[in-house]
């Protein structure tokens, strides 16, 4: 079976609307959309950032290498409008956010400014994939040009303009192929976030 170009999975607490909503308006014809509800999670073991979120989207390296160049720039914006539309609305939904707990003190980061709420997942290349790591709502935070920033990244390092080093990856440092990656507030890039030094 082939794996799809964007994929939308949700925790069943979360309303199906909002899911299927974004994946109904992403279809098209060449396009392979999946939507998939599953139930609410149990407890996990491992390091926060890598744990999955309540929802979560992938995009596959299929959309861009081969769907968009046929598509146009068309497509590619209505992806930016509906997934900065469905991080906002995930965000503010109530109570969203799970309870951590640690089996021993340490183990959970004071303040972790990143959300568990919501990620994006993107295929890199050679097996590799980004998540992007939302942060926590605050009055600060434009979810518009986060999305907006990850995704012209992701076109860009597809097409060949940007490399891992841009984004300060460092490979030996990234965990089971997944490269952790946020936009930094200050710089207003998307960079890479290493796990050991938080």
């Amino acid at each position: 079976m082939k794996p799809p170009d964007i994929a939308i999975v949700y925790e069943e607490s979360l309303p199906a609307d909002l899911f299927d909503d974004v994946g109904n308006s992403l279809k098209e014809e060449k396009l392979n959309v999946v939507v998939e509800v599953r139930p609410i999670s149990g407890p996990y073991a491992g390091l926060e950032w890598f744990l999955p979120t309540a929802a979560m989207v992938y995009i596959g390296k299929s959309y861009f290498d081969g769907f968009l160049k046929e598509a146009g720039k068309d497509h590619y914006n209505k992806l930016k409008e509906l997934l900065s539309g469905l991080t906002q609305k995930t965000m503010s939904i109530p109570k969203i956010e799970p309870i951590i707990i640690a089996s021993s003190e340490g183990k959970i980061r004071k303040n972790n400014p990143y959300s568990l709420a919501l990620s994006i997942y993107a295929e890199a290349n050679d097996g590799n994939k980004f998540k992007l790591l939302l942060p926590k709502p605050n009055k600060s935070t434009d979810y518009t040009e986060i999305i907006y920033k990850f995704l012209d990244f992701l076109n860009d390092f597809h097409n060949g303009v940007k490399v891992l080093e841009e984004i300060g990856v460092e490979e030996k440092k990234h965990i089971g192929r997944l490269i952790l990656v946020h936009m930094n507030s200050e710089s207003r890039k998307i960079e890479w976030l290493d796990h050991t030094s938080a």
